[in-house]
């Protein structure tokens, strides 16, 4: 009998989800495309029910898998690890709903108000905290196995050149989106969220250092695409520092090529964490159908 993991497994799979976004970029092209050339006005409602019911279903993706990952594990800590990361993409999922460009039409301007870089930032934070604590757990049910481990000189390389990435930010933090809020919290958390994206990004160095190490394929991918996930979250927000104070100007012009960018780019942030979760779930029913085999083995042995 298969779990209800193995069906989601087979079904929501990581070539699934880069066929989503691949969808989702070739649709949004399409819309703008229109616009950037002329043809027509620019098809914003179109844009963001698109933006928004593409990230719902990236980071739903995530958070069922996530659970379902977590479910079939024996082990305390990996199951731990992965109800931290299905948090994260409960919270980032809830990130995504009040951060939807829908809002704009309903409250002008939201997207570049307070408001909702305040809402954002109060869930970035818990969100970031539930990763680190997932990669942390996980780390630790990997280390519980004694197999040894050491850090090459090309990670403390990759792990530096993140470390200035993110201080960069940090030592500028006034030009960032938050720096100038009439929130304090704002502009708190943004920089505290920056910080744990840091940390989030040099553990994952080390940990898929580890898992390669190891020989588990499907593993490495998954923290490879978290750390793809991290990384091109702090690379977004540098460019939305330097880009902001033209985007207010940019929101009035029929093309807006910079900002439409950026949205994009955004989108495949959420796609990358619903890929390392799909891979996840390849992980865990790969894992059970060995068991599964091995178990018939010693089965069948026995009544021979």
């Amino acid at each position: 009998m298969h779990s209800r993991l193995d069906m989601l497994g087979t079904r929501i799979t990581p070539k699934l989800m880069a066929l989503g976004l691949v969808g989702e970029l070739l649709l949004l092209v399409a819309l703008y495309l229109p616009a950037a050339l002329g043809w027509a006005p620019r098809f914003r409602f179109a844009e963001a029910v698109v933006m928004t019911i593409a990230g719902i279903l990236a980071f739903g993706s995530a958070l069922v898998l996530s659970l379902e990952v977590a479910a079939e594990y024996q082990s305390r800590w990996a199951r731990l690890a992965w109800l931290l990361l299905a948090s994260s993409a409960a919270l980032s999922l809830l990130k995504r709903c009040v951060g939807s460009p829908l809002f704009d039409f309903l409250m002008g301007g939201y997207r570049l108000s307070p408001l909702r870089g305040l809402l954002d930032n109060a869930l970035v934070v818990p969100a970031n905290l539930c990763l680190l604590g997932g990669l942390l757990a996980m780390w630790w049910s990997l280390r519980r196995l004694g197999l040894g481990f050491r850090i090459e000189r090309r990670d403390y390389v990759m792990m530096a050149a993140i470390a200035a990435l993110f201080l960069a930010m940090l030592l500028f933090r006034g030009s960032l989106s938050q720096g100038q809020s009439p929130y304090l919290i704002s502009r708190l958390l943004q920089p505290l969220g920056l910080g744990l994206l840091a940390v989030i990004s040099a553990l994952a160095v080390a940990l898929r250092r580890y898992t390669v190490r190891m020989g588990n394929g499907k593993l490495a991918k998954v923290i490879s695409w978290l750390l793809f996930y991290a990384l091109l979250r702090g690379v977004l927000v540098m460019l939305r520092s330097l880009l902001r104070p033209k985007l207010p100007l940019l929101l009035d012009s029929p093309s807006d090529l910079e900002a439409w960018a950026f949205d994009l780019l955004w989108q495949v942030v959420q796609w990358a964490a619903a890929i390392a979760a799909a891979y996840g779930a390849q992980l865990t029913v790969s894992a059970a159908a060995q068991l599964r085999q091995l178990r018939e083995g010693k089965a069948a042995a026995v009544l021979a």
